[in-house]
């Protein structure tokens, strides 16, 4: 089974370094073609409550301006002696700010917001923006992390109750019935 528009995935674990296991092995997914990573983000609580939270992906207002400025620099330069490079840097550096600001392409700020509050104190989750993904990989995958919980997911009815099958928070229903 196949899903293929963007879908978020959010997996919680009560230790961070599980966390960053899952992402390593979504990452050996994606390069055997068995799922396409779009984002991800990690979303910590503390025990006494407060979040932080570490993306991968977005670019961010601070990186679109410094690489805004090296190229505005770089051309500047190259059309305009150093003056013309100090404007061009300067200029550049202000719309790479704003396309940063702008350009939210992985998980939306919103989504985080939220899920900072979805996840449990002492634990972190792992939030996915995912394509194109094998179900049935994912599920192996998800098996090796006995005591992961599915935060929250956009998939199908179907493939939320085969990933919770996966983790354990839901019996087979099909395990059952005799051949």
């Amino acid at each position: 089974m196949t899903e293929p528009a963007h879908k978020l995935i959010v997996i919680g674990f009560d230790d961070p370094l599980k966390a960053n296991e899952f992402l390593l092995a979504a990452v050996r997914l994606q390069r055997h073609e068995q799922i396409r990573l779009h984002d991800a983000v990690f979303i910590e609580r503390d025990p006494s409550g407060r979040a932080s939270v570490r993306e991968t992906q977005d670019m961010t207002p601070g990186r679109g301006a410094l690489g805004g400025a090296i190229w505005g620099l770089l051309i500047g330069t190259l059309m305009g002696g150093p003056i013309g490079g100090l404007i061009g840097g300067a200029a550049s550096a202000g719309g790479g700010a704003l396309l940063g600001k702008l350009i939210d392409t992985g998980i939306k700020d919103e989504k985080v917001k939220a899920l900072r509050d979805a996840v449990r104190p002492g634990t972190t989750a792992l939030a996915l923006l995912v394509s194109h993904l094998s179900l049935g990989d994912l599920q192996r995958e998800l098996a090796r992390f006995p005591g992961a919980t599915l935060v929250e997911s956009d998939l199908s009815e179907a493939a939320v109750t085969a990933v919770r099958i996966a983790l354990g928070e839901q019996e087979d229903p099909g395990a059952d019935r005799a051949p």
